[in-house]
């Protein structure tokens, strides 16, 4: 605590250096949120500051320093890298590569995100590009042939029922049980169903037959990271993956499910930007509010009260431009998710932005974890930055504003709220891409210390090898799809389709009817259009967990 003579003597020394500095040509800076960048934090930065009431120690509330007490000497954050190239065995071989490589878990991008087959006309060019394309079961068992299911952890991207059926159904046949399983879905409850229990709303099914099933499989994980990429601030960001995280909770509390059930399993998915500071300032901003919003909602325990998140590094940062720049992006971006006390981490591969990365590519991101994990001291100390006067400032003011943001948006009915989160991030990115064009936010390559592009492959700053896209793929992909529907038992297709369409219109829990089709063999194609046929596409994307776009 500081006297008031001391305060007085700050507040002047303050003053005196401020006169003395000014704000120097071309250095004023403003946060993603608006507000100034300060060039000197001190004391008067963080008034009335409460060591216990604002930090904690690690691993007790509020959890701003961490989620554990022993951070990463107790455990390293997973080390995954997103995956999806080609088809299943292409896709396979990649995978098991970066595990050799100390990879320690995996996110697989593609995961059954079209409503159509890979025979399907729309599939034409499209297959491959955006991940790996799984039509059946056949696939799944192919992508994750030589992969010991209960010894990694699984990132589902995207919440596609079929493609968490085919996981359950891939462990069931090689006798891992269920419960030994470890991993994590995109999945977020929106508004959708019908009645106080919201029955119908799939993306709850999944978080009600996990809660029962698979103790250990997070069924939930809210994905702020895809917003941020369209361009708002680290204050949005957080804001709007806390309100989707709340009206989660509550809508699986109104299954019946306790809270301290729910909230261990709910997990979040953030960006890391180029505001270093900012950005350790929000992870650790996120972490607090979560603690006592939960506390809020009767939870008691520390498992029910900390956030855990991953964070894959910013792909909207990422330039064509001198790609080579974009390994300095990644950098700064893991260290902050490691500063921040991530749980998971992705590094996005600089070729990301030109095509599929190559495999050195995607061994250099991997690498950046490891020579950050293994050669520097940041993973040793409990969140190394606490304390400093910027980061301290930065994290109450991240805080502040997005409560005053989380308010707004529950102000709103919950159909409008999720449409403004949309419409925020849409204006987001018009935003930020203007800043670019009129040269206000800096980008090296882009708008200042630009090269010709001759002159950049002169000096080295292009990407020498670029990924090539195999249109072979998709007659591959093809063959197999008729030959696993000509070799399916075709009862067992048919008992399944009726089972699935006679719960689909009871509006019962659908994830067991739905590993029953991936089991008999049907396509995401065949159980999406059979759903769809049964009371409409617009019906079906309501009940959210199938993808419904044309293309995807």
């Amino acid at each position: 605590m500081q006297n008031a003579t001391s305060r007085d003597n700050l507040t002047g020394a303050v003053e005196w250096y401020e006169n003395l500095v000014g704000t120097p040509v071309g250095q004023s800076r403003l946060t993603t949120y608006g507000a100034p960048l300060k060039p000197l934090y001190t004391p008067l930065d963080v008034p009335g500051f409460d060591y216990l009431a604002n930090l904690g120690l690690p691993g007790a509330f509020p959890f701003t320093r961490g989620s554990t007490p022993t951070g990463y000497r107790g455990k390293e954050w997973t080390r995954r890298q997103v995956i999806g190239v080609g088809t299943a065995e292409e896709t396979n071989e990649r995978l098991r590569y970066l595990f050799a490589q100390g990879q320690t878990g995996f996110s697989v991008c593609g995961m059954g995100y079209a409503p159509y087959e890979s025979s399907d006309p729309r599939a034409a060019g499209v297959l491959g590009r955006g991940g790996v394309w799984l039509d059946t079961l056949a696939d799944m068992q192919t992508l994750l042939e030589g992969v010991d299911m209960a010894s990694v952890t699984i990132n589902q991207i995207g919440a596609s029922l079929p493609v968490f059926a085919m996981i359950l159904a891939e462990a069931e046949r090689r006798g891992v049980p269920w419960a030994q399983l470890h991993g994590t879905i995109q999945n977020v409850v929106a508004p959708g169903g019908e009645g106080p229990a919201h029955r119908g709303n799939h993306a709850l099914d999944v978080i009600e037959f996990c809660t029962r099933e698979l103790p250990h499989w997070n069924h939930t994980s809210i994905s702020a990271r895809n917003i941020r990429d369209q361009g708002v601030s680290s204050v949005q960001e957080v804001a709007f993956a806390i309100f989707m995280g709340l009206y989660t909770a509550r809508a699986a509390c109104s299954r019946g499910l306790p809270i301290e059930a729910i909230a261990p399993r709910i997990t979040f998915f953030f960006s890391a930007e180029n505001e270093l500071l900012e950005e350790v300032a929000k992870f650790r901003a996120a972490r607090r509010i979560w603690a006592r919003a939960m506390r809020d909602l009767g939870a008691t325990s520390s498992r029910s009260q900390v956030m855990r998140f991953h964070v894959q590094t910013s792909a909207l940062s990422l330039t064509m431009q001198q790609p080579l720049n974009n390994i300095i992006r990644g950098t700064v971006h893991a260290l902050a998710a490691v500063l921040g006390g991530a749980q998971s981490l992705s590094v996005n591969s600089f070729d990301e932005v030109l095509a599929i990365p190559t495999e050195a590519a995607a061994t250099l991101s991997l690498r950046t974890q490891q020579i950050i994990a293994d050669e520097t001291d940041v993973a040793a100390v409990n969140d190394p930055l606490g304390g400093a006067y910027a980061i301290e400032a930065l994290t109450s003011q991240i805080e502040a504003l997005a409560l005053e943001e989380i308010a707004r948006l529950e102000a709103l009915p919950d159909r409008r709220a999720f449409e403004q989160i949309s419409a925020d991030a849409n204006m987001a990115g018009y935003r930020r891409q203007l800043q670019v064009d009129r040269g206000e936010r800096r980008v090296v390559g882009v708008n200042e210390h630009v090269l010709p592009e001759e002159v950049e492959e002169q000096v080295g700053l292009s990407a020498s090898d670029v990924f090539e896209y195999d249109p072979a793929w998709r007659e591959k992909q093809v063959a197999r799809l008729e030959t696993t529907k000509r070799e399916r038992d075709p009862v067992a297709a048919e008992a399944a389709k009726v089972r699935l369409a006679g719960a689909y219109r009871a509006r019962e829990n659908l994830v067991e009817p739905v590993i029953a089709a991936v089991k008999a063999y049907l396509s995401i194609g065949e159980i999406t259009s059979l759903l769809a046929s049964l009371q409409g596409w617009d019906e079906l994307k309501n009940r959210h967990c199938f993808y419904t776009n044309e293309f995807y």
